[in-house]
């Protein structure tokens, strides 16, 4: 086997490993979001949270977890009421760096009051 031929051998048994180092980042950081979501909700003894799906971008840069929250019928319903809930996770290669809240409004982070020009 001559010089070219071994390194291209290499190139080519090299790269796959590389595509597949940045899918492993995706799937921790996926799965990473999701148990922060679970942990982070304050309500989980009176209304229960269902991971429902997540997205996230390329190589796992910025995580959206989806979910329901299960609650409990109010009268004269007899159903528990599902309601949308969502996450955000930010993501610098495996390491996070941010967590919010997109819904429901009362977990979302309030957005700052800008002084009013007089």
């Amino acid at each position: 086997m001559n010089h070219r031929t071994r390194h291209l051998l290499l190139l080519l048994l090299a790269t796959p490993l590389a595509y597949l180092a940045g899918c492993t980042s995706y799937y921790k950081n996926v799965e990473a979001c999701k148990e922060k979501v679970r942990a982070d909700y304050p309500d989980a003894a009176s209304a229960p949270l269902k991971i429902t799906g997540s997205g996230a971008s390329y190589h796992g840069s910025r995580v959206v977890v989806h979910a329901t929250i299960q609650y409990p019928p109010k009268p004269p319903a007899t159903k528990p009421l599902p309601m949308p809930a969502a996450a955000e996770c930010t993501f610098s290669e495996t390491s996070m760096t941010g967590f919010q809240w997109l819904v429901p409004a009362k977990l979302a982070p309030k957005p700052p009051i800008a002084e009013a020009d007089e």
